[in-house]
């Protein structure tokens, strides 16, 4: 019995907005705020609005889309999508508009920044081999990164004879695992490139490069 007069309130509530934005020509939103957004690029939040009038949406920022971006008056839904990637140093916010019969309701969206980025890009080994040990900043939980590269016969982590080409273990408090580079017989150059991976719960496929670096060896004279 309950629940049938909470139903009936909530459906009057929305029938009462419904008249008021048909009246007004404007704007009501039912989603009157957003998530933060995942620093990944494709993810997305739906927002649901009463209009009045014809209406349209726009958003300030390039990374964050709108769709659709018109309508009818009524009860409207549009979806928010990233489409950019943000793995800098500091999250960033865009506006979304939303506009009927000369006026305007405003959302403020921001994506995240999960950033994990190497420092140096690029580790130059002599020809007579020796040792490497990269370093990275990251505000990514380390339980939440792994370091991932194409085995090599040349180049292996320190100790590891597995030959695995990606490993959580490798990475911790902002420096990765010592790698042993063999002596190069040859007298061309070779290199391999090394990812920084942010995962999820299901890592082996939900991941999203953070950032590369390679590791030159220069050949023999």
């Amino acid at each position: 019995m309950k629940r049938s007069r909470w139903c009936l309130v909530f459906g009057t509530v929305l029938l009462l907005v419904g008249c008021i934005a048909d009246e007004v020509g404007g704007v009501y939103l039912l989603t009157e705020t957003v998530d933060d957004m995942p620093s990944a690029k494709n993810h997305g939040a739906e927002v649901y609005f009463q209009a009045g009038d014809t209406w349209k949406a726009h958003s300030s920022a390039d990374w964050l889309v709108v769709d659709p971006t018109e309508g009818e008056s009524g009860r409207n839904e549009i979806v928010l999508r990233t489409v950019e990637a943000n793995h800098s140093r500091e999250r960033r916010m865009a506006t979304v508009t939303i506009e009927s019969g000369g006026k305007q309701q405003l959302l403020t969206v921001w994506q995240r920044n999960e950033y994990a980025l190497f420092d140096p890009k690029v580790y130059t080994v002599a020809a007579e081999g020796g040792e490497v040990e990269m370093s990275f900043t990251s505000n990514v939980a380390k339980d939440s990164l792994l370091i991932s590269y194409i085995p090599q016969d040349w180049i292996g982590w320190d100790g590891d004879t597995s030959k695995a080409g990606g490993t959580r273990a490798a990475v911790w408090n902002g420096r990765v695992r010592k790698l042993v580079v063999q002596p190069n017989p040859e007298r061309t150059d070779r290199s391999v490139s090394f990812l920084l991976v942010m995962y999820g719960e299901k890592w082996r496929t939900l991941y999203q490069v953070l950032d590369t670096a390679w590791v030159h060896q220069l050949g023999r004279p």
